[in-house]
């Protein structure tokens, strides 16, 4: 089970929580970032500044793009200089006790940036605040990055405030050296690598803007700019059937470039909503409370596995009999109303698939068996990763019905499986729709495959609905 940072530095999560620090997990992806609309409102002292800095530094690219001639000129290499971030040699979000945060930004990434920027601002567009909007249209740009940006230019800042929380609560501390600067940062005991300490505060789970899906948020209170956007976007968006598709980020790309003042008034319309931060005590996604969630229902229905030696022949049984037990918890263990947030809204797939790791791991830890989530094996990420010994692995891939299961049964698994030399694949579909349609089309696909003496994973079906008490049904 992976640790947060309370954990890892021995301290009451309480302490950390007065102290405004956001208590992550250790080796474990965060979704949270850090969103530069809201360094403007911050209240940490440390902070006070911070926003100001990041729009003095594309201030800067700004300007020197507007004096740019050609992409070949002084004015254009140095605007490309600053908007290369290399991965910083600090821990930060979502990060590993091994290794580093963030991906950064090469200059690869930079150059298109840089180029897109100077296609802006030639289009009449010069507000710095561009920048945090730049994700909406430039591949390989997402909320990652931009939030990967803001940590960087504003790092002596959270430096200093991550100084001062070690000091106020006697962490285990290093030494570090950044910006011709002595700090005192905390460390993980006996690791000697400098954490960054993160506020909650200036911390949010969605992006800011990653693509077309976000434009909604961008301009949520004002309906006449997202009907013209809509208007200019027109039919583009659809299908040859009159669905909607998604819109790649050259499409929007170039629709904005063509329609700057729409662009413009997005930019505005972006400065004047006030910023929102993620309500921490709540976790309506779900990213931290999994982790209490998975051990209070492991604790409360223990599970025997009943056996004293894992084999290659005996594997997919136990691995099933988790899953059978996880189907108790959801269907008759009230586990399932932790799928929806108190609005009523489906929480993310990820939460599912963290809260199957929890509890999964704590039954493995019981009996010696290994649980991994997410290696990265092949093309992509597999959920679930439970071995046992070289031969015997079992990948378990977690999907709601209200996703696309027909395309993670037929691509994903069979990519995963040859990738890790798997022998078994459990593909665990929640059930979150009334209607189960593509779950019985899928059921069939997989007995045409077995069928024809194809591999087929295993399908295993949880119903995640809320369904009305006994007591309140006629």
């Amino acid at each position: 089970m992976p640790k947060r940072i309370s954990e890892i530095f021995g301290v009451a999560e309480e302490d950390l929580k007065k102290e405004g620090v956001f208590n992550g997990f250790i080796d474990l992806d965060s979704k949270f970032y850090v969103d530069p609309h809201l360094l403007g409102s911050t209240k940490v002292p440390e902070l006070e500044n911070s926003y100001l800095s990041f729009k003095t530094h594309f201030t800067k690219i700004v300007h020197l793009l507007e004096t740019t001639k050609h992409s070949g000129d002084r004015f254009f290499r140095e605007a490309h200089k600053k908007l290369i971030f290399p991965e910083l040699p600090f821990v930060s979000l979502g990060y590993s006790t091994e290794g580093t945060s963030g991906s950064g930004i090469g200059s690869g990434i930079a150059l298109n940036l840089t180029k897109t920027a100077w296609e802006i601002i030639q289009a009449g567009i010069t507000d710095p605040v561009i920048f945090e909007l730049v994700g909406l249209i430039e591949e390989n740009i997402g909320a990652d990055r931009i939030s990967d940006m803001a940590i960087h230019i504003i790092l002596l800042d959270l430096l200093t405030y991550s100084e001062r929380v070690a000091r106020n609560l006697n962490l285990n501390t290093c030494q570090a050296k950044a910006g011709g600067k002595e700090f005192l940062l905390p460390a993980i005991s006996g690791s000697n690598r400098p954490t960054v300490l993160i506020p909650c505060e200036i911390l949010n789970d969605l992006p800011v803007a990653n693509g077309w899906d976000d434009i909604d948020r961008v301009c949520a209170h004002n309906e006449d700019l997202r009907n013209r956007v809509n208007e200019i976007i027109g039919d583009s968006w659809k299908d040859e059937s009159g669905k909607k598709r998604r819109i790649t980020k050259r499409e929007l790309k170039n629709i904005l470039l063509h329609h700057p003042e729409v662009l413009k008034d997005l930019v505005e319309q972006y400065k004047s909503n006030p910023a929102e931060k993620y309500d921490f005590d709540k976790d309506p996604s779900g990213q931290l409370i999994w982790h209490n969630i998975a051990r209070e229902y492991a604790n409360l229905y223990p599970l025997l596995l009943g056996v004293d030696k894992v084999t290659p022949e005996n594997i997919l049984q136990l691995v099933l009999k988790i899953c059978n037990h996880f189907k108790a918890l959801v269907e008759a263990n009230g586990l399932s109303v932790h799928f929806w947030d108190e609005s009523k809204n489906l929480r993310n797939e990820r939460f599912a698939q963290l809260l199957f790791f929890g509890i999964a791991d704590a039954y493995c830890g019981a009996h010696n068996l290994d649980l991994n989530r997410e290696p990265n094996a092949g093309r992509g990420p597999v959920d679930f990763k439970i071995s046992s010994g070289y031969n015997a692995r079992v990948n378990v891939e977690i999907k709601y019905t209200s996703n696309n299961i027909r395309s993670g049964y037929e691509k994903q698994l069979p990519i995963y499986d040859a990738a890790e030399r798997t022998q078994y694949s459990i593909f665990l579909i929640i059930r979150t729709t009334e209607s189960i349609k593509a779950l019985e089309e899928l059921i069939i696909y997989r007995k045409d495959q077995v069928a024809a003496g194809k591999r087929a994973p295993e399908i295993f079906v949880v119903d995640g609905r809320v369904l009305p008490s006994a007591s309140k049904m006629k």
